[in-house]
């Protein structure tokens, strides 16, 4: 038994003695769990979770579908993970109620009751787990065996991790629990990855809403918009690929090829995350408001979101800019302007051309001027070309003014 455990064993006898909790025998994050516990009345000599009733249940699930249904593949992928492991799997709402539990028969369905869908594990109620406690600190939570609050969850490692929208409110949590605490960390970096992905496919729902009302009000405007999604959900299907071969690797210990592979599963996601970012800007009906907007940075968002549709097109895109310029504009206006003027030269050039970007001060003015330069496959040999231009306010800083 480690110095730790020992620890966090005697911190458990002083604190049902005493009804005082040692903070220097516990991790902070635990100690911080174990305080909200007492203080909102859970019971550390429970043995299960409560239950919300199954009418109650089932009217739940029933509204919870879209989070079901988005975040299965990846429970399926971490309990695939785990191997032949005792573990267990969990999806909970915002208010650590579980939705739904995927594992080993024998932990799943055993005699051992084990928190299945309307189990309550807010901490409140079941105290430090793996579900309420990482809802509660609003991150990602490790707690080992009789970290745990309640003694019914002490033949347990969990670990946990908050999901979010768009616009980073909570709205659930993953996690995975184990019989075995020294299996944790090879799992730990594919329980991010996973609600990373989970947290893109939502984005991936919510932008297919976004899409279809953009396109019904102004088809022949906004349908470049269409191949971009196409591109977007292509990107994260070859991510959530790469996890799922991941979760196979890390079931059998091949670590090395595993995490490497992992690695680039999340970049995948990461990349995926911030394509689709901008394209639920350019998606997006709002105006917002003028503030310092980086042009240069704007277009090179766009040319690798752009990358498909100029190997499509056959269309070589090419930047000329002596420094990055930031200008005074409303980010979601700035971006289709920029993609209205990207698809144009497209349309324009032709197989084989190139489009060239070009972004320059203007001297004694306090201006950058945007050119789009098309020069087709015939031009090319007569040295000549055809642009199209406009102009934004630059944003100096107090050393340049």
């Amino acid at each position: 038994m480690s110095p730790q455990e020992i620890d966090v064993l005697e911190a458990r006898r002083v604190y049902k003695s005493t009804g005082a909790i040692p903070a220097q025998m516990l991790r902070s994050t635990i100690y911080r769990a174990w305080e909200r516990s007492h203080l909102q009345g859970a019971n550390p000599l429970d043995l299960q979770a409560e239950k919300l009733s199954s009418l109650d249940t089932e009217r739940l699930i029933e509204k919870k579908q879209t989070l079901i249904k988005v975040a299965t593949p990846y429970i399926r992928m971490l309990s695939q993970a785990a191997g032949t492991d005792r573990h267990a799997v969990m999806l909970g709402d915002s208010q650590a109620i579980v939705l739904d539990v995927a594992g080993d028969k024998q932990t799943v369905q055993g005699p051992e009751p084990f928190p299945g869908p309307g189990s309550l594990l807010s901490e409140a109620v079941a105290g430090a787990n793996g579900i309420g406690t990482p809802l509660a600190e609003a991150d990602y939570v490790e707690i080992v065996s009789a970290e745990h609050f309640i003694d019914g969850f002490h033949p347990f490692t969990c670990q946990g991790i908050p999901l979010r929208d768009d616009n980073q409110e909570i709205i659930g949590v993953l996690s995975i629990s184990l019989r075995r605490a020294d299996a944790r960390q090879r799992l730990k970096e594919i329980l991010l990855c996973a609600s990373h992905g989970v947290e893109a496919e939502l984005l991936i729902a919510n932008l297919e809403k976004d899409v279809r009302s953009v396109l019904q009000s102004n088809p022949n405007e906004y349908q470049p918009l269409e191949q971009l999604r196409q591109d977007i959900i292509q990107a994260h299907q070859a991510a959530r690929l790469k996890l799922e071969v991941v979760s196979r690797m890390v079931a059998v210990n091949r670590l090395d090829y595993a995490i490497q592979l992992l690695r680039q599963a999340e970049q995948s996601i990461q990349i995926f995350r911030r394509r689709a970012e901008i394209w639920r800007n350019l998606a997006s009906f709002e105006i917002g408001t003028l503030q310092p907007v980086s042009l240069t940075g704007n277009i090179s968002d766009l040319l690798d979101l752009l990358s498909t549709e100029a190997a499509i097109r056959q269309v070589e895109v090419v930047t000329d800019w002596y420094e990055p310029i930031t200008v005074v504009a409303d980010p979601r206006s700035l971006l289709r302007q920029l993609l209205r003027y990207f698809i144009q030269a497209f349309d324009n050039v032709g197989k084989g051309g190139i489009v060239k970007v070009v972004v320059k001060e203007i001297p004694k003015s306090e201006l950058a001027q945007v050119s789009f330069i098309v020069i087709s496959v015939f031009n090319i040999a007569q040295s000549a070309s055809t642009s199209q231009f406009f102009y934004l306010p630059i944003k100096r800083t107090k050393d340049e003014q």
